[in-house]
């Protein structure tokens, strides 16, 4: 078995390379271990002036926090890396910065700001010449365009990620951008070309060891199969995604696939089972403060609860999806939000009114 590739920073020296690589191991089967030891580092490096080094030690310790939905706890720290990294002109920090705050807006529902944050990270990363940064970016920018229902404009991004991705061999970033490709897809309607790229990504995902692509590549071929209509076989993978999401903490992806088995309970003619996925995914939701998870987790209860002919339960549940979508929609972009943001009209036969939705997690 292949040990788990090294975690996406770009570390400032080959010592610190080794570091964070081990660390990003030790957090595969440890991570409040990782975590400990990474703010430890991070203090450390912060102490002696290796600012560069520091913040890339935090971006690794974001995205351990990320995967078990505590990311929004680092926006303060995060925000304030971001001003000590402009300040000291580094721009590939700043990039990683902006990026991670990119994800934590996306996460909570903010459009907008999400938006600018990943077009301010696209800028730094093309200052620096640093594409991992830039594959990155190019990667969220696709998603926002998703979001709005633009997913012919979204997949030109995400397929320029990967052509500048290239054959790098970086197994964190191809299993990210082949899911982002496959959910264009998708919601496109490729059925076929969706389910190719969704197993391109779960084996870029077990190449490298992450598991949480690995569990989010499971929970895409479980909405593919049930889009066939192949029962059987969205179950088995909704269960595998739903298990792993479960074990690695991954409250976004373990809300994301609880919807997904609601709608196969229904599918089985199972009302109880449904209803209890659904309120286990809205339970998540609020946990992370993901505004778009918890809004349709309430339209999902609602249409529940009207079939069983609770229309009170129904029509509260219905407000309140209302209330967060409306939420969302007030901030997601409709057009340019300033002359670094990266939005592209939507394409001829693309919807031009905002529609916000929540596909993956696998942008942030």
């Amino acid at each position: 078995m292949k040990p788990p590739s090294p975690p996406p920073a770009a570390p400032c020296s080959d010592r610190l390379a080794a570091v964070l690589a081990r660390l990003h191991q030790v957090a595969a089967r440890h991570p409040a271990v990782a975590e400990r030891q990474l703010l430890a580092l991070e203090t450390q490096l912060q102490a002696q002036g290796h600012t560069a080094a520091a913040l890339d030690t935090l971006a690794q310790r974001f995205r351990l926090l990320e995967r078990s939905g505590r990311a929004l706890a680092l926006r303060d720290t995060l925000l304030a890396a971001a001003r000590q990294a402009e300040a000291a002109a580094l721009p590939a920090q700043a990039a990683q910065m902006a990026e991670a705050l990119g994800r934590i807006a996306y996460q909570q529902g903010l459009y907008l700001e999400a938006t600018e944050q990943w077009s301010r990270a696209l800028d730094r990363a093309e200052a620096a010449g640093a594409t991992r940064e830039g594959v990155a970016a190019r990667i969220g920018l696709g998603q926002i365009h998703y979001a709005m229902g633009a997913w012919t404009t979204g997949l030109r991004f995400h397929r320029d990620a990967l052509a500048r991705l290239g054959p790098q061999g970086d197994s964190y970033l191809a299993a990210k951008v082949a899911l982002n490709i496959g959910v264009g897809h998708f919601e496109s309607g490729q059925l076929e070309d969706a389910e190719r790229h969704f197993a391109h990504g779960l084996a870029a995902a077990r190449r490298g060891g992450h598991r949480e692509f690995e569990a989010e590549a499971h929970w895409h071929l479980a909405r593919a199969a049930l889009a066939r209509g192949q029962l059987p076989w969205a179950t088995a993978d909704c269960r595998l995604a739903l298990g792993l999401a479960a074990r690695l903490g991954h409250h976004w992806l373990e809300a994301a696939a609880s919807r997904t088995w609601t709608e196969i309970a229904l599918a089985r003619g199972d009302e109880a089972g449904a209803v209890r996925s659904t309120l286990h995914g809205l339970a998540l939701a609020e946990r992370i403060q993901s505004r778009p998870q918890q809004s349709q987790a309430h339209r999902q209860l609602a249409q529940l609860l009207e079939q069983q002919g609770d229309l009170r339960g129904a029509l509260a549940h219905l407000w309140r999806h209302v209330a967060l979508q409306a939420e969302v929609e007030r901030q997601t972009p409709t057009g340019p939000t300033g002359p670094n943001t990266l939005y592209a009209a939507p394409e001829p036969g693309e919807p031009a009114e905002a529609r916000p939705r929540t596909l993956s997690p696998s942008a942030r």
